[in-house]
């Protein structure tokens, strides 16, 4: 198996570049199961998009994560749920096309709208699915199977409900809570058997946009007698690029709003949602989320940071990193540059035709960041591995903005891979580190250089 900070191998086909308005994604046909190794965010391979994470951890101790898939770069998700799965967050399996709402793993013949955020449960001795379309005749529903990789049964819709976002919890008494919407969020005890909800428990508005910045994707859970509500926040900028969290001393409330668990703006120039969930898994506790990529809100890759709970359990909000739940990165090993947090400007991480991943769209005055790594010290070089396009210069900083080089990319083809190396004006200091690179044009008065696309970048090391 490969080394996780190189590229990983996936057999792709008829693939079709999603670089700059192209209008479709790699394709992965006949492709049913993928078995990789990654701790690094994101989690799945480069050419492969999941998003929506919904993770449950099943009574043999695997993490499963349902999630939908994004297949073009013009609309939200596809017909089809996948599923991730893995016991060390380390080695995984994901399991595609486990259900659909169209082709041969057809779960809902009357309709054929794509999939949304979905959920599922262990419950006597079943995995059970709760699913949501954006379609008024069939909105949600539940359908059964032996593992979270199916087979299903057909789904039966819930005519209750007819919003999206379903979340279902088992409390300590074994009652079921069911919650969903968007907006406000509804709720009612779901029956045993799952044949529907008891709507004499039924709740309205248990949280809502006014008072909790509440948008949509919701998860309910409970930790230390304390019910918690994670769920899309839209209180920075007008946009749900957060996952906030509110608290109650009972399933439907009353929630108070405590603040925000992530926030993924600056991952994608066109950031515009995020979606996911917290699971507890080894006694550590971690939130799944997923960013956008390929310059567009519709093309989606989950990531995970691990997260932490005060003596009041309240939870620090944690930062995008490129290392997620794995350890510190090793700065003498090649870094894919796919792997980059945050953005600034045009810059996104682009997929090609051949399935790689990259950073592409890169003009002057754009930068990305990758953190965290060990310190490299006395390193006396850094070397970037780029594609010359217009041409122009790579200057390496720290976090805290402290210029260590800067090293000239020349004009290429756009096709042809070359290095750049930096020597190193003076070591790094201690501790764990940021690599920033910022992207310069060729001078003030090279005015093409201003509008032109510098160069891609695929990777880089210190030597």
């Amino acid at each position: 198996m490969k080394s996780c900070m190189q590229p990983l191998a996936v057999l792709v086909a008829a693939v079709s570049l999603c670089a700059a308005g192209a209008d479709a994604l790699p394709k992965f046909p006949g492709k049913r199961t993928v078995e990789f190794a990654n701790p690094v965010n994101p989690i799945v391979p480069e050419g492969l998009f999941f998003c929506d994470p919904a993770a449950r951890v099943g009574p043999d101790g695997t993490l499963w994560i349902i999630g939908t898939r994004d297949e073009v770069p013009t609309s939200y998700t596809s017909h089809y749920l996948d599923a991730l799965e893995t016991k060390d967050l380390k080695s995984w399996h994901l399991h595609r096309s486990v259900f659909a709402s169209n082709g041969e793993d057809d779960r809902i013949p009357e309709s054929d709208a794509v999939m949304y955020d979905s959920n599922a449960i262990f419950h006597n001795g079943k995995w059970w699915l709760l699913y949501c379309l954006p379609d008024k005749r069939h909105m949600m529903g539940v359908s059964s199977a032996p593992s979270p990789a199916g087979p299903y049964t057909m789904g039966r819709r819930f005519p209750e409900c007819s919003q999206i976002s379903p979340s279902i919890f088992r409390d300590d008494d074994g009652t079921l809570y069911y919650v969903w919407g968007q907006f406000t969020v509804k709720g009612a005890v779901m029956k045993d058997d799952f044949s529907g909800l008891d709507m004499g428990t039924f709740r309205a508005d248990i949280i809502d946009e006014a008072y909790h910045n509440f948008h949509e994707n919701i998860q309910l859970t409970k930790r230390n007698g304390i019910y918690y509500m994670v769920y899309a926040d839209i209180g920075r900028r007008n946009a749900p690029t957060c996952l906030g969290y509110a608290t109650a001393e009972k399933p439907f409330g009353p929630y108070t709003y405590r603040g925000v668990i992530i926030d993924n703006y600056g991952c994608d120039p066109a950031s515009w949602n995020n979606a996911g969930e917290i699971v507890e898994l080894g006694g550590r506790w971690y939130i799944f989320y997923h960013r956008a990529s390929n310059g567009s809100k519709f093309v989606r890759k989950i990531c995970a940071e691990p997260i932490e709970f005060d003596k009041d359990g309240m939870i620090a909000e944690v930062e995008m990193t490129s290392n997620g739940i794995g350890p510190l990165l090793d700065p003498f090993a090649k870094t894919p540059a796919r792997i980059a947090c945050v953005m600034h400007g045009e810059v996104r991480v682009a997929t090609q035709a051949d399935g790689t991943e990259r950073l592409s769209g890169i003009r002057a005055g754009d930068g990305a960041t990758w953190r965290y790594f060990t310190s490299p010290g006395a390193a006396s070089a850094f070397v970037v591995r780029v594609v010359g396009k217009y041409g122009g210069y790579i200057e390496l900083k720290d976090a805290k903005g402290a210029s260590y080089g800067i090293g000239a990319v020349p004009a290429g083809d756009g096709k042809t891979a070359t290095e750049v190396r930096i020597a190193l004006a003076r070591p790094f200091p201690a501790g764990r580190t940021a690599v920033v690179l910022d992207f310069h044009g060729k001078g003030f008065l090279d005015k093409k250089s201003r509008n032109s696309e510098l160069f891609d970048v695929l990777s880089f090391s210190f030597e």
